[in-house]
């Protein structure tokens, strides 16, 4: 008997409603199309996604922003390694992202310090997420919808915000979007498993909350009997190969084998007495200025793996503590992840804030829209798309609500979840074409009724 699950997914579409019966139709010559010029229209894509960030980089060169990733960047050209100053001591495991350091680091080793090669590089991998989200579509929703998606998700506005700022955003997008494709699939082989568990592993050196999204991935197609457990298995264990060699070398120097030894500071983060579920808590003051006297005391007193002892101790003290305040923060941090955290805003112009959110929320509204259009009337490859991106962004939302929340935490899963808008923007074109034709059709009957 076959699972309930797979069922769900195998479920063969027998109608079309009206917001979505033009579809088929309209798809058949843009596919003839599509397909007589396919690699012609990746490169179209990718070029959509590059040309306006190369641009952003042209004109404004001298107004990239730089983050922890620049200090562990130059550190790695100048021969010192993987290391930066933390609370006035050596942080040997810091943060994540350390992917899109070495990347940087190896940058400068060939060509010189150049934030701008930098900035370059970035946006072409920034770029590159537009074809793969396409890929993803394609097959599930058709190419004019993949298509749209493709170019909604290259003009991201926080991505293209994100283009001056020498940060792993970008790259971060891409690992997820190739790992949530190869995860879709409709047929696995020894090559596919092997670049799953590749892309896997490189989730896991850039941004380890998007491994975990990533096996989360890989369950939905588990669970509708799309992959064997072996093969997850084995995936599982190449993306666990790829992170090895870094935790061993952390273990050797750092004393303990961890991946990065500021998890735990993140969840403290989200979880204290004033935490507000964001690291900001107003103009120019972070949770760490907020702190009592007696803790920053400890933070500044302690070594690398002592402060993530701290970070620990505090977490678990407020949890048992103040149980209803923890309760609180997790369902805020929840919602804010699909919205707005409280101190959004503060380091950009209002007037950004108050257009980033119209286009949220037509983005919001054509995605549930879609989501609606694909439980109706959806092709089982659609139906499992849509689990798998659910899954996918759920899993990053619970993991956020357990830690903290900034706005750019969202835009790594949102590029993908435009393909849920562009199916509900083609249902609603749909609709409204459909319900054109039934009022020339009424239109039509009674004038031929007054002729007679």
């Amino acid at each position: 008997m076959q699972p309930k699950v797979a069922r769900w997914f195998n479920h063969a579409e027998l109608t079309r409603g009206s917001a979505t019966g033009g579809l088929a139709t309209l798809g058949r010559p843009w596919s003839a199309t599509w397909t007589a010029g396919r690699r012609s229209w990746l490169i179209g894509l990718f070029l959509i996604g590059l040309i306006p960030r190369l641009g952003l980089v042209a004109a404004r060169a001298g107004d990239l922003q730089f983050w922890e990733y620049e200090t562990l960047a130059r550190n790695i050209a100048a021969g010192n390694g993987y290391v930066i100053y933390r609370f006035g001591h050596l942080a040997l495991a810091f943060g994540d992202g350390n992917l899109y350091s070495f990347l940087a680091g190896d940058l400068y080793t060939i060509v010189g310090y150049s934030p701008v090669a930098l900035a370059v590089v970035q946006a072409v991998l920034a770029a590159l997420a537009v074809p793969v989200i396409f890929a993803l579509g394609e097959r599930a929703l058709g190419a004019p919808i993949a298509a749209l998606g493709a170019v909604l998700a290259a003009l991201h506005p926080g991505l293209l915000a994100y283009t001056l700022k020498l940060h792993p955003l970008g790259l971060d997008v891409l690992l997820l979007a190739l790992v949530v494709y190869w995860s879709t699939r409709q047929h696995w082989t020894r090559t596919s498993t092997a670049e799953t568990g590749l892309t896997l592993g490189l989730n896991l050196m850039t941004r380890p909350t998007f491994f975990l999204a990533g096996l989360a991935a890989l369950s939905v197609r588990w669970l509708a009997r799309q992959a064997s457990l072996r093969q997850v298995i084995a995936v599982l264990l190449i993306a666990v190969a790829i992170g090895t060699p870094w935790i061993a070398r952390n273990w050797l120097f750092v004393g303990r084998p961890l991946l990065i030894s500021t998890s735990l500071e993140d969840v403290w983060k989200g979880n204290n007495p004033m935490s507000s579920g964001s690291g900001l808590l107003g103009p120019g003051r972070d949770i760490f200025d907020a702190a009592p006297i007696e803790l920053r005391e400890r933070i500044w007193h302690s070594d690398e793996l002592q402060l993530n002892d701290v970070f620990a101790h505090e977490t678990v003290s407020f949890i048992r503590q103040q149980p209803k305040q923890f309760a609180t923060l997790f369902v805020r941090k929840f919602a804010y992840f699909w919205w707005l955290p409280e101190p959004a805003g503060l380091l950009y112009p209002s007037s950004w804030l108050a257009l980033y959110q119209v286009y949220a929320v037509l983005m919001y509204t054509f995605a549930a829209i879609g989501v609606i259009a694909i439980l109706r009337s959806g092709s089982g490859e659609a139906r499992c798309l849509l689990a798998t991106l659910a899954v996918t962004g759920l899993t990053l939302a619970l993991i956020h609500a357990l830690a903290y929340v900034e706005g750019r935490h969202r835009w790594g899963i949102e590029p993908l979840l435009l393909l849920l808008t562009a199916r509900g923007i083609f249902a609603s074109t749909g609709g409204l074409r459909s319900l054109g034709a039934v009022n020339y059709s009424r239109v039509s009957f009674r004038r031929r009724q007054i002729e007679r």
